[in-house]
C-alpha cells in the first residue's frame, strides 16, 4: 500500500500505534531507594535523617573539644553543658538531647557570639585598684593600631582630628603598663591604681609640649632600696606625668560609641583619687578629645598644634572599629623638617642589626655641643658606611621639631649631602 502507514506496535499497515487494537503490557517501575537511608518509598529529600547528615556534611570537622556538645538533629551547639543528668539541661532548644561531637569551629563561633556580647559596654567599676584587675589583651600577641601618613588624595572630611601626643605610646592591658611591642614599663602603684582594672586603655605617658626629653623617666626601672623608691615616687609626682587615653582597646563597638564610654570612663577614674589616698592636685587620667573636621579645618588645626609646640594631630574614621595594624582609619598629619650633622662616630646595632651599624653618632653643625643619634639607614649602608660614610662626613636628617635645647626630635638618615650636589 503505497503512502500508507505501518504501526510500530504490530507492524501491520493502515494504521499506527495510538489505533492499534494490540494493548502495550507496561512494565513494572522499579521501587524507588532513598540515597540517604537505603530504604523504599521515598528520596533523600523527603529522609527524615536528611537535617542530621546535610548539618555535618557542613561542618568542618577540627579535633572534639572534652565536654562540649552538639544536637543530633539541630546541630546546636552546648559548650558549658553540665554533667548533671537533670532533664532540663540535657535538651537542646528543639528538645532533643545533646551527644558529644561539637567541633572546634561551632565552639568559637558560640564563643566569639558571646564575647561580643560582654565587651559592647564596661561594667560599673566603682573605685576598685586598677592593679586589682587582669590583663584583657595582650600586645605581643595582638599589636597596637597604627596610623599611616595622611597625603592631600585621602578623604577625610567628617573624620575626627585630636592632637597627637609627643610621649610614650603606652597601652594599659588592664593590670599594668606595657609598650606598644609588649615591653613593660615600671610604674608606681599608686599610678596604676587609678587605671579601670580589666580594661586596655590605648593613650601616651605624656609630660607637656616640648618635653619629649625629659621622658627618659618613663625608661627607668623601679629601684630596689626603699629610700630610692621614694624618690623614684616623688619624681613621679613632681613630673605631673598624665596618662592621654584615645581608646578603648577590647570594646567591639564603633569609634563613636567607644568615645562615649571612654570620657565617662576617665570622668569616674578621676573621681576616685581621693579613695585611692592619691594625693594629687591634677588629674592622672586625661581623654583625648576629638574635633570633627574636613580637609581644610584638618590642615589648619595641624599648623596651630605644631605652632603651639605639638608634634601634630591624628585623624580617625567615623564609626570605625580598632584594628590592630597599620590601618586606613587612622592618618597622622605632623610637621617633619631637615637639616645637616656631621657623623662623629658609630654605634654597633643590635638585634637584627647586630654585627653591623645601629646609628650614626652625629653633632650640629652650627652647634656642635648638642649631639644625637640617627637611625634610619638601609642595610647596603649599615654594611658599607666605613668606607661611604667615613667619620666627618655631612649627611641630611629629617626629624620632627627640636627639644628645648635644640635637639632634633626622631632623627632619621636621608642621605649624602654630596648627593644633591652641594
Amino acid at each position: 500500500m503505497i503512502g500508507g502507514s505501518i504501526c510500530s506496535k504490530c507492524g501491520k499497515d493502515g494504521h499506527n500505534s495510538r489505533t492499534c487494537g494490540k494493548t502495550k503490557i507496561k512494565t513494572k517501575s522499579k521501587p524507588r531507594i532513598c540515597t540517604n537511608c537505603g530504604k523504599e518509598g521515598h528520596n533523600k529529600r523527603t529522609c527524615s535523617k536528611h537535617s542530621v547528615k546535610s548539618i555535618k556534611k557542613n561542618i568542618k570537622i577540627k579535633p572534639i573539644i572534652k565536654d562540649s556538645f552538639i544536637c543530633d538533629k539541630c546541630g546546636h551547639t552546648n559548650i558549658r553543658k553540665s554533667k548533671s543528668k537533670s532533664k532540663s539541661k540535657s535538651l537542646t532548644p528543639l528538645g532533643v538531647k545533646w551527644v558529644k561531637a561539637a567541633s572546634q569551629d561551632m565552639i568559637d563561633r558560640q564563643t566569639k557570639k558571646e564575647s561580643s556580647k560582654k565587651e559592647s559596654s564596661i561594667q560599673n567599676l566603682k573605685c576598685n585598684s586598677g592593679v586589682s584587675g587582669k590583663i584583657v589583651y595582650d600586645v605581643k600577641e595582638k599589636g597596637v593600631l597604627l596610623a599611616k601618613n595622611f597625603t592631600s588624595d585621602v578623604d577625610i572630611d567628617g573624620w575626627y582630628a585630636s592632637e597627637k601626643w609627643d610621649g610614650y605610646r603606652s597601652v594599659w592591658n588592664g593590670k599594668n603598663f606595657v609598650s606598644r611591642t609588649g615591653k613593660s614599663f615600671d610604674v608606681p602603684d599608686w599610678y596604676c591604681s587609678i587605671m579601670p582594672p580589666s580594661v586596655a586603655l590605648d593613650g601616651e605617658l605624656w609630660l607637656g609640649r616640648g618635653k619629649f626629653e625629659d621622658c627618659g623617666l618613663l625608661r627607668k626601672k623601679k629601684p630596689q632600696k626603699e629610700s630610692d623608691i621614694q624618690k623614684w615616687n616623688e619624681e613621679w609626682l613632681k613630673k605631673e606625668v598624665v596618662f592621654n587615653v584615645f581608646d578603648i582597646m577590647n570594646l567591639n563597638v564603633g569609634f563613636e560609641k567607644r568615645m562615649e564610654q571612654l570620657k565617662t570612663l576617665v570622668i569616674d577614674r578621676n573621681k576616685c583619687m581621693k579613695q585611692l589616698n592619691i594625693n594629687k592636685k591634677n588629674p592622672i587620667l586625661a581623654f583625648t578629645e576629638q574635633t570633627k573636621v574636613n580637609k581644610v579645618d584638618a590642615l589648619e588645626m595641624a599648623k596651630e598644634v605644631i605652632k603651639a609646640g605639638g608634634e601634630g594631630i591624628m585623624l580617625r574614621q567615623p564609626d570605625s572599629l580598632y584594628e590592630a595594624k597599620r590601618s586606613k582609619t587612622l592618618y597622622k598629619i605632623k610637621e617633619v623638617d631637615d637639616m645637616e650633622v656631621r657623623i662623629d662616630g658609630y654605634k654597633n646595632g643590635e638585634g637584627k642589626y647586630k654585627g653591623i651599624l645601629g646609628s650614626f653618632t652625629c653633632s650640629l653643625i652650627n652647634k656642635p655641643d648638642i649631639k644625637c643619634n640617627v637611625s634610619g639607614m638601609n642595610d647596603q649602608v649599615r654594611n658599607s658606611y666605613l668606607t661611604t660614610h667615613p667619620i666627618g662626613t655631612i649627611i641630611t636628617i629629617t626629624y620632627n621639631g627640636v627639644t628645648g635645647s635644640g635637639k632634633p626630635r626622631h632623627p632619621r638618615y636621608l642621605r649624602i649631602r654630596h648627593q644633591e650636589g652641594n
